[in-house]
């Protein structure tokens, strides 16, 4: 299938026309790309991103006269990554967003980084419910975009809550306002366009409530829910809409203006941005400019796995767990490295994270030159002990249960959309010499 035809069919899949510009001008919406520029380069599902989501966008922009594009939030990475937010700031500025909400992982870079973002990004963040402890706004509490003689108008607001495992309080001297008092109050300040968007980061029965409790919005983006309308919801005057998990999608609103009545009709397409939706190749070589100059800095901060007293490799325990030892050694976590290396990621500090063991933390992983035992995922990622663990006394629970949580923390939605807990936690469970399974 050559390149220009495959363009055709997703242009298609995406209910666009390419022999002829559309006249009617469409929203596009998406949420929860957790600061991911190019697909995971895994090869098992290969989905989201901003390169992929930039592909499908430039492909609505060849079909259709007026095209705006909103996100409703976590944009940015869930963990801090100065130079990642760098290279996403200037690739949302190129890809020409109309309106950025607010999530938690914004607002956990900072008030002065987002007015930066702002300011010297152009970034169009919009927020209406969250302000200084001043009570000075951060960011707009609302937008107004004109596209074929129609007046849209953008607001945006967050629940009031942290999230995370641990939890991410992003709130600290913050005041946030109830979302429906706010959204109330922009809604009437919009009352001269012809159709309102609402991004609400928060849950899908939040935004199904909200929905009810504010009157004059056409348009409501659930922007983060682990839930997928393929179907949208009709309550009352509302299409509620939720592009769902991992900025895995991208969602289509087409405004159609009814010429005897005058009313603005929402038409409704989603689109899974899978292996087949093409990369947009200007994203793709700002990753890998990122790549490259990422070898050079700090690592990112990820809190979410346990540290063990020492870093060792799995040789180290073969000494008295050879069995163990030796299962390991049939699975994929003992080849982690080499399929990063395979897909050509082993450059991005993100991959490595998961793909190693301590990179970035006190002898942890440093290179395979210099650390190549630690190029892999060993007994340490689930037996945070070392090697004289028995000379100490801390014997590990010999039944032991390895949690979702402490295995999602690498293969979480955005790195394995695939993952199943209970279909992979056999393939990682190994036997003793006496017979008991050890997890």
């Amino acid at each position: 299938m050559t390149a220009a035809l495959l363009a055709l069919l997703v242009a298609l899949a995406a209910g666009c026309e390419p022999t002829d510009r559309d006249a009617r001008p469409v929203v596009l919406y998406a949420a929860d790309n957790q600061g991911v520029l190019a697909a995971c380069g895994c090869p098992s599902n290969p989905s989201g991103g901003l390169a992929k989501r930039q592909g499908l966008i430039e492909q609505y922009r060849r079909t259709r006269r007026d095209v705006l594009v909103v996100d409703a939030g976590n944009l940015m990475p869930d963990h801090t990554s100065a130079l990642k937010v760098e290279y996403l700031a200037r690739a949302v500025a190129r890809a020409d967003y109309d309106a950025v909400g607010l999530g938690e992982s914004e607002w956990l870079l900072g008030v002065e980084r987002l007015r930066d973002l702002g300011r010297h990004d152009a970034l169009p963040l919009v927020c209406s419910n969250v302000r200084t402890a001043a009570g000075e706004p951060v960011v707009p509490p609302r937008l107004v975009r004109e596209v074929a003689g129609l007046r849209v108008g953008i607001v945006s607001v967050i629940a009031d809550r942290a999230w995370g495992f641990p939890r991410r309080e992003w709130r600290t001297g913050l005041t946030v306002e109830p979302p429906a008092d706010a959204a109330r109050r922009e809604v009437r300040a919009l009352a001269g366009c012809d159709v309102v968007v609402l991004l609400a980061h928060m849950g899908l029965d939040e935004c199904e409530a909200l929905a009810r409790a504010v009157e004059g919005v056409d348009l409501l983006v659930a922007g983060r829910t682990h839930r997928l309308l393929r179907t949208p919801k009709r309550i009352g005057g509302t299409l509620l809409v939720a592009p769902g998990p991992a900025g895995r999608t991208l969602g289509c609103v087409t405004l159609a203006r009814d010429d005897s009545t005058g009313a603005v009709r929402l038409e409704h397409d989603l689109t899974v941005l899978s292996a087949q939706v093409p990369d947009a190749k200007w994203v793709m070589d700002l990753y890998w400019k990122y790549v490259y100059e990422a070898k050079d800095a700090p690592p990112p901060d990820w809190d979410q796995t346990p540290i063990p007293p020492r870093y060792e490799t799995a040789e180290a325990c073969k000494e008295c767990h050879e069995a163990e030892y030796k299962q390991w050694k049939t699975t994929a976590h003992a080849r982690a490295y080499e399929s990063v290396r395979r897909a050509g990621r082993d450059g991005d500090p993100e991959c490595l994270l998961c793909h190693t063991m301590g990179l970035g933390r006190t002898g942890g992983f440093a290179s395979m030159k210099k650390t190549p035992g630690l190029g892999r995922v060993t007994c340490q990622a689930c037996h945070v002990v070392t090697s004289e663990h028995e000379k100490k006394g801390v014997k590990p629970e010999p039944r032991m249960t390895i949690s979702s949580r402490l295995c999602m923390s690498c293969h979480g939605p955005v790195q394995s959309p695939d993952f199943d807990y209970y279909r992979y936690k056999p393939k990682i469970v190994h036997t003793t010499g006496g017979g008991n399974r050890t997890e």
